[in-house]
């Protein structure tokens, strides 16, 4: 690979495959805007973080994300290294949405493949924030691995588990709604303790925990809609120690965003969160990005202005509910 070209990183199993029917013509307007195209596709988990690292080494400028939030997550760890710092800042990270949920690129206001690609092309780059996450992995290690859009504890790892196991055909937002509302059939909260840019711990039975640099997750729900992936600081909200009925009451609400005002529901910014079990042989599963990477304890922190992005819809400031 030459120095200065553009890489896109194509999942075709995203969007439960749809991905690999559009590529066709995702690729011909692609090839159409970039001279210096080079495209790899993913053969399976971990391995779009390969092929991003790899480009950038090679002199990449741009590595395209052609996937969903998933994807989108892959290819960012591919620029950051075991600390979560980005080892290629002048490098960009472009955007085309082609997943099951497209939650980050949501609150920029869902646009077409063709102004997607403008975006890519024509620009400018914004420079935007993104969250690191440090937690237990499945083999019971210490890891570290960067977030886009959000972080979760609690309930969403029990839902991540059902929708990887669910008929994505529904469409994003019946299989995330399905999943919720299995998981919330299913869960069982957990003590855990909540530190805020290292303050006084709060003790309570979490239902869950929601770390955001973006406003949506769970294909279309506003869940922090005060959220800015460009401001410097995480959107904090968590809740817990309600009934199932409660949580069903919640869910009906977080489509509107309207959640955020409800007792019960607190809500903070910060730069850095840990949360931790009371009891250290509890399983308290952990979300990035709508994948299930592992458990608590976590801690999360802010890379302000880490990262150079093109998509549509950035540079502007993305839709916030005050």
């Amino acid at each position: 690979m030459r120095a200065g070209t553009v890489l896109a990183i194509v999942n075709p199993a995203s969007s439960n495959g749809r991905t690999l029917r559009r590529w066709p013509k995702l690729q011909r307007a692609l090839g159409s805007r970039f001279g210096e195209l080079e495209i790899r596709t993913t053969q399976g988990p971990g391995h779009a973080t390969l092929l991003a690292r790899r480009g950038l080494e090679q002199g990449a400028r741009m590595i395209v994300s052609v996937g969903g939030d998933g994807t989108n997550n892959e290819v960012l760890s591919g620029f950051v290294d075991d600390a979560g710092c980005n080892r290629f800042p002048e490098a960009e990270l472009g955007l085309v949405h082609s997943g099951t949920g497209g939650d980050f690129l949501r609150h920029l206001g869902r646009r077409s493949p063709d102004q997607a690609i403008a975006a890519l092309a024509e620009g400018p780059a914004a420079v935007i924030d993104y969250g690191v996450a440090t937690y237990v992995d499945g083999h019971g290690r210490s890891a570290t691995r960067p977030f886009l859009n959000v972080a979760s504890a609690g309930i969403s790892g029990l839902v991540d588990y059902h929708i990887r196991r669910s008929n994505r055909w529904l469409g994003p937002t019946a299989t995330y709604l399905f999943g919720s509302l299995r998981g919330i059939a299913e869960f069982l909260a957990k003590p855990v303790s909540i530190t805020i840019d290292g303050g006084v711990p709060t003790e309570l039975p979490l239902s869950l925990a929601v770390v955001a640099n973006g406003q949506y997750f769970g294909g279309g729900m506003w869940i922090a809609p005060r959220a800015r992936c460009d401001d410097g600081l995480l959107e904090v909200l968590y809740t817990g120690g309600g009934s199932r009925l409660g949580l069903v009451g919640l869910l009906a609400k977080v489509f509107r965003g309207s959640h955020v005002d409800s007792p019960g529901v607190i809500s903070a910014r910060a730069r850095t969160i840990e949360l931790r079990p009371i009891d250290p042989d509890d399983v308290v599963l952990l979300d990035l990005d709508g994948e299930q990477p592992g458990r608590l304890p976590a801690r999360f922190h802010v890379h302000q202005a880490g990262l150079r992005v093109r998509a549509a819809g950035l540079p502007e400031p993305a839709r916030t509910r005050a």
